[in-house]
């Protein structure tokens, strides 16, 4: 497994890709497996989509916001990261037409109908672990690495395929910068080729200015369920304000943040929290919904105490929403539910959490609400 760190889990090398053929992807298979949270880990959008809408449902950026490219002013093609292999960098996105459509186009440093200069390189792959990002590229046969804001001065080019009317489809050639990173972050843009109007990559919707983007080395989550696969080769792309992001910033990144090793208790903690942010209790009986809505605050905790701010003590949790595992939650308390609404959905039920609830190997992460006075 990869790893990422606090500072480069904000490092974004959004969307290079270039094209050429792109690759289509089968669907995704079988899942795998305080105090008020905000903005900042306490309250306002905390948790995502609450409707099956195309903006990631709260995985890969917050509710009501856009994490996908656009054409003629609508989302088209949502990346969800990297993959490094023997040919070359690919970039998957989502179809936001067909969501279980996936494919791994091409990422290039030219045009493609271009030549690779030598002035340039040729781009050999992307990068990242706990400690650093890089762009890898071989130039007049040797190895280069290209870092910080030198990769400000790099361009990335990659083909979308998109609908020009009548029902024909044709390969639109895009471009990507990144600017200069900040506390590890990066803000990504994008353009068509041949137009002067770059468009961030994670736009905002509700006037809160656009969003930076992360980095998770070493895993791919999928935009529809939150689960996620161990894949050396992967880098996941998500936009600051999901729950991708969220659960690295809250203290749950799945290594340890002393030695940088990747660590089976916090990986399993942090795969839990990309439920638990979205209150997607039912991702495990097939239901991909987040049952919450922007604003809304709630309490957490973790079996291990990895977050110190929220700590390890489930009885400190007297309203007691549900435990939590990689697939979503293994009990609830219904009345507890951080949004009365939606309803959950019929057919689909959870174990209630009891009285006196303990931990679980497979649930160590709690959420709750604060109590009734309070609410």
């Amino acid at each position: 497994m990869a790893r990422i760190q606090q500072a480069w889990l904000v490092g974004t090398l959004a969307l290079l890709a270039v094209g050429g053929g792109c690759r289509l992807t089968a669907p995704p298979g079988p899942l795998q497996a305080g105090r008020s949270d905000g903005p900042t880990g306490g309250g306002g959008c905390p948790t995502g989509q609450c409707d099956p809408d195309p903006n990631g449902l709260g995985i890969y950026i917050a509710e009501g916001d856009d994490y996908c490219f656009q054409h003629e002013g609508r989302p088209v093609w949502c990346p969800e990261g990297f993959l490094n292999t023997a040919e070359g960098v690919l970039m998957r996105v989502r179809s936001t037409a067909e969501r279980r459509t996936v494919l791994d186009v091409p990422v290039r440093l030219t045009r493609p109908s271009e030549p690779e200069p030598e002035a340039i390189g040729v781009l050999t792959g992307l990068h990242a672990s706990p400690a650093d990002f890089f762009v890898a590229l071989t130039q007049g046969g040797e190895s280069r690495k290209v870092r910080g804001a030198s990769l400000a001065k790099l361009s990335f080019y990659f083909h979308l395929p998109v609908d020009v009317g009548g029902g024909d489809r044709r390969q639109v050639l895009h471009e990507l910068s990144l600017g200069a990173p900040e506390a590890g972050r990066f803000q990504v843009r994008y353009r068509v080729v041949g137009t002067g109007d770059w468009q961030p990559q994670c736009r905002a919707t509700g006037g809160q200015g656009d969003a930076r983007s992360v980095l998770l080395p070493g895993r791919q989550v999928d935009g529809l369920s939150a689960a996620v696969r161990e894949r050396a080769s992967a880098v996941t792309l998500a936009c600051e304000t999901g729950a991708i992001a969220a659960c690295l910033r809250w203290g749950y990144q799945p290594w340890d943040p002393e030695t940088h090793q990747d660590d089976a208790e916090r990986e399993l903690v942090y795969r839990s929290c990309l439920q638990a942010k979205r209150a997607a209790y039912f991702v495990g009986q097939g239901d991909l919904r987040a049952f919450t809505v922007s604003g809304t605050p709630f309490l957490r905790r973790d079996a291990h105490g990895f977050d110190p701010r929220s700590g390890a003590r489930l009885e400190d949790l007297e309203a007691l929403e549900a435990l939590w595992g990689p697939r979503g939650a293994v009990c609830l308390n219904p009345e507890n539910r951080r949004q009365s609404t939606p309803p959950l959905p019929k057919g689909l039920s959870l174990p209630r959490c009891g009285p006196a609830p303990q931990w679980r190997t497979d649930a160590p992460l709690a959420t709750g609400v604060p109590r009734a006075a309070e609410r």
